[in-house]
């Protein structure tokens, strides 16, 4: 049953789903299956909102309980649908994907939401295959810098009773590249990058937010190992940074369980500990571009043959 995403899931909290500001009201899709005023389309496990100028989702948002999770075949829980719901003028189908480097990146990821009882795990392994549900990902991106936080997403630890509410979404911006295939095709806008929150109650019952902003450009394309090297913590965000790229409204309370409240960039420079900058090093660590912590991580040596694959993938240059 397409219950969709529940705001209740986490214990003791709310968490509402995100609204489109006044600036993005005008692109809300008003699907046709549903009743007007009803723009939130429901799945099983998970919800999104579609934008009628992208034909893509502006997000999705999901229930997450790796404590009953099931192990779905992708051959089973795999079948692309087109929601009639929808409409299928309103929705990037399989015509933007064949014979293109890019595809159908699930928003809301398969696996997120192959749990409960088996047959229900099952249900919601295809329903996660709605063309709603994808966005224009580069098989390289896909498959690479966006498994991070993914990967995260299986195996994360931290929550109380292993329960997450994941949202996702992809980011425009006026530097999109897009796809067409000649005459008759109608040009598909490809996102700058994708977003993804992680928030839940810790141990402590303390509600945590985490945000991470991942771009899809040229750089990220040529490479096909950055998920062997990159660190998530390192591409975490405010949620602030995430609402002013978005254009979503978040719920408060994932404002104040993010823990970048503050910006400790330049511009928050102390004047206590400006010391002896005659060391470029030490001027970088008073003024806050790098973190202590940071620098002392990035001092290791590399294994001669990590250092030749560098060099290799850093080639194009």
């Amino acid at each position: 049953m397409r219950d969709g995403y529940q705001k209740d899931f986490l214990p003791s909290f709310n968490i509402e789903l995100p609204k489109p500001s006044l600036s993005l009201s005008g692109d809300v899709l008003q699907p046709p299956g549903l009743l007007d005023g009803n723009v939130v389309i429901p799945y099983i496990h998970y919800s999104l909102i579609m934008s009628k100028s992208t034909k893509q989702a502006l997000f999705s948002a999901a229930n997450v309980d790796n404590a009953i999770a099931q192990t779905v075949s992708g051959y089973k829980g795999r079948k692309w649908f087109i929601d009639a719901r929808v409409g299928r003028n309103n929705q990037i189908t399989n015509s933007a994907y064949i014979g293109t480097p890019w595809d159908r990146g699930h928003l809301t990821r398969r696996t997120a939401v192959t749990w409960g009882d088996y047959n229900t795990a099952l249900s919601a392994s295809n329903d996660s295959c709605a063309y709603t549900n994808a966005s224009m990902q580069h098989k390289r991106f896909n498959e690479d810098e966006w498994r991070v936080p993914e990967t995260a997403v299986s195996k994360f630890s931290l929550s109380k009773d292993n329960k997450l509410i994941v949202m996702t979404g992809p980011i425009f911006t006026t530097c999109d590249r897009f796809l067409t295939k000649g005459v008759g095709f109608e040009p598909v806008r490809i996102p700058s990058g994708f977003w993804k929150t992680l928030t839940y109650v810790d141990h402590s019952d303390k509600l945590v937010t985490s945000a991470y902003i991942f771009f899809q450009d040229t750089d990220t394309l040529r490479t096909t190992k950055a998920k062997q090297r990159i660190k998530l913590k390192n591409f975490r965000v405010t949620t602030t940074e995430l609402q002013l790229w978005t254009g979503l409204e978040f719920e408060k309370q994932m404002f104040d369980s993010n823990p970048l409240c503050f910006y400790t960039g330049p511009e928050a420079i102390k004047v206590n500990r400006l010391k002896d900058l005659s060391n470029s090093t030490e001027a970088l660590l008073a003024a806050g571009v790098i973190e202590t912590d940071a620098y002392n991580e990035a001092k290791y040596t590399l294994e001669l043959k990590v250092l030749y694959e560098l060099i290799e993938e850093l080639s194009w240059y």
